[in-house]
């Protein structure tokens, strides 16, 4: 059985979708909901606290809540370049591991001081049996923190920097863009050099927003999708299992 404020925040949102309230509108008062469903402030709170997480409603100091305007450009997409492979085991090719001083692009995308290196993992993706990635990253050398070939070969980038880097929270920046290939991607993919891609630049970040990884896949847009749906219908899902 769910709590009550989960049902105070449910039962709201169905009135917004009804169209009972509508954005700009006041919701009932604290107290009058209190009264309405014999609940304590405490979780009548709970319950506001929840649509404002979703995105229904903004607290004006002094005033009270009211219904907020729906952000219909606010997209939320996942993301995972190992969902780009369609065979787990035999669709990842780790092609190199190096420690090696950055070149000046590096250091700057990683915020480096003179003379710290990095670790280049460079890992072609598979689809169907063919080369739909190739993959770059760059994170900052530990001295001390071994890196276990297999957990390269397979696990997410984010994942991976956040384990060798022992973070608990990681904060990714994705960039999509179009390029036309080089020589080195196009060797790698089996392609024509100058032919399109999609390629993704991923940066992260520790929750100190100090830069702790970046790398870019290019990827064969004739492999690789991307799939994005509203922000604010994640967060409905999260917040209310609805």
């Amino acid at each position: 059985m769910q709590p009550l404020y989960y049902r105070i925040a449910e039962d709201v949102i169905k009135l917004i979708k009804k169209g009972k309230y509508k954005p700009g509108d006041m919701l009932p008062s604290e107290s009058r909901l209190c009264e309405e469903y014999n609940a304590s402030k405490m979780t009548v709170r709970q319950g506001l606290a929840l649509l404002a997480q979703a995105g229904y409603l903004r607290s004006v100091p002094g005033k009270g809540n009211f219904v907020e305007y729906p952000r219909y450009d606010l997209l939320t997409m996942q993301f995972d370049e190992m969902d780009i492979i369609s065979d787990y085991q035999q669709g990842v090719k780790l092609l190199d591991v190096t420690i090696l001083d950055p070149d000046p692009q590096v250091q700057a995308m990683l915020s480096l001081p003179n003379k710290e290196k990095v670790i280049v993992i460079k890992r072609l993706l598979f689809s169907k049996d063919q080369a739909a990635a190739y993959d770059i990253k760059y994170m900052p050398y530990i001295k001390g923190k071994p890196l276990i070939e297999k957990e390269l070969q397979y696990i997410p980038f984010a994942k991976m920097v956040a384990k060798h880097g022992e973070l608990f929270s990681v904060i990714t920046e994705v960039t999509i863009c179009a390029e036309a290939c080089d020589q080195e991607v196009a060797d790698q993919l089996g392609i024509s050099p100058g032919s399109p891609l999609l390629v993704i630049e991923q940066k992260l970040f520790s929750a100190e927003q100090k830069p702790i990884g970046w790398g870019k896949i290019f990827c064969r847009s004739d492999f690789v999708q991307l799939h994005a749906v509203s922000a604010q219908y994640i967060k409905e899902q999260k917040l209310l299992n609805l």
